[in-house]
């Protein structure tokens, strides 16, 4: 089975599929534009192509290198696996061209492609909080997501997203859609548990985006606890993805986002690394989880008591850190959702088979 992933890496979920797909035995390629440094890379064709605007003849000479590829992997293929929301050419010809071929396809949705903010703030009142602070950030999101859906709706393909996400989906678009999960490479994670004594706990806060991540009630939540306990901090921000897993391997505490009532990519790394991360997740969606997610609950209004008790209890942050890492062990392993999707392709190949026939 020859499987293409493209054109995104988001949070590096694309090399980190790819690697796991192609360690159980599956022939799987992905190529992706213009990869961020703040996400790995392994096993991923990137190709950098500058504004047309900026650099004329280098971007043209840079997206006809881009052009070409895409359609001889989509050639190439067996089953495609987008990620995100973008086409990968002008006017969808990649999509349209994966139609055209008949290959078995489908879409994995990642947030902020199909979220709608006024379905997010019913039941989350620190996302309401967030758009109204940030107007922007809302803008014309509602009118993405359905575009987007029916883009790929349009050209025949399936859904795959994780359930936190699947209250967007249109129905009459993606009727039945598969369930993904974020997916590590466990053994690249060595663990490093907190030390129960440790007398000045260092505190990671590493958003990839600042205003969705609540980070600005971080740095306040930090500048109160200043006054009454010890420890460092350090904020971590458009730095290269292996530095920001080092800064992370060697924190007490995680203190992850506080918007978006789910955890992220984010937070099982640190928790792959044995460490104690604070996240807001919302009631509605607590019970979707396994009931033994080790995440410490907070959210931006009692942020400070929360994190005033793990800087209190060093046995406390050992003791979660041992848990999250036994945690994304069991939910997380990268090579056990490669095994789930295999199936998924398979399932995929079987229905456009039986429309062939």
């Amino acid at each position: 089975m020859r499987v293409l992933h493209l054109p995104r890496n988001i949070a590096s979920q694309t090399s980190v599929t790819v690697r796991a797909l192609r360690d159980i035995g599956i022939d799987a390629r992905g190529i992706v534009l213009n990869n961020s440094v703040i996400q790995e890379s392994q096993f991923l064709r990137n190709f950098n192509v500058p504004s047309r605007r900026e650099h004329l003849f280098r971007g043209l000479i840079k997206s006809l290198y881009w052009w070409s590829a895409v359609i001889m992997a989509l050639r190439w293929a067996d089953v495609v696996h987008w990620h995100y929301r973008n086409a990968a050419l002008p006017n969808d010809l990649d999509l349209k061209y994966a139609a055209f071929l008949n290959k078995p396809r489908i879409v994995e949705f990642w947030g902020s492609d199909i979220q709608i903010p006024e379905i997010e703030s019913t039941d989350n009142p620190y996302r309401a909080r967030m758009y109204q602070k940030y107007p922007e950030l809302a803008q014309g999101a509602r009118e993405m997501s359905l575009k987007t859906q029916r883009r790929f709706g349009k050209y025949g393909f399936e859904c795959l997203c994780p359930l936190g996400l699947q209250q967007y989906l249109q129905k009459d678009i993606f009727p039945t859609p598969f369930t993904s999960r974020g997916r590590l490479m466990i053994m690249d994670f060595d663990a490093k548990y907190p030390d129960p004594g440790e007398r000045l706990p260092l505190i990671v806060h590493a958003p990839s985006r600042k205003k969705r991540k609540g980070s600005e009630a971080v740095l306040k939540s930090i500048y109160q606890l200043k006054s009454n306990y010890d420890f460092d901090f350090k904020l971590v921000h458009g730095v290269a993805h292996s530095k920001a897993l080092e800064i992370v391997r060697n924190c007490d505490i995680m203190v992850d986002q506080f918007t978006s009532g789910q955890h992220g990519l984010a937070a099982l790394e640190a928790m792959a690394f044995g460490k104690p991360t604070l996240c807001y997740i919302k009631p509605s969606l607590i019970t979707q989880y396994p009931s033994d997610l080790p995440i410490v609950n907070a959210n931006e209004d009692n942020l400070v008591e929360v994190l005033g008790n793990l800087l209190d209890d060093g046995h406390r942050r050992h003791q979660i850190g041992r848990l999250s890492r036994a945690y994304v062990e069991k939910y997380h392993d990268a090579h056990n959702f490669a095994s789930d999707l295999v199936k998924i392709y398979e399932d995929l190949i079987r229905k456009t088979h039986n429309k062939k026939t």
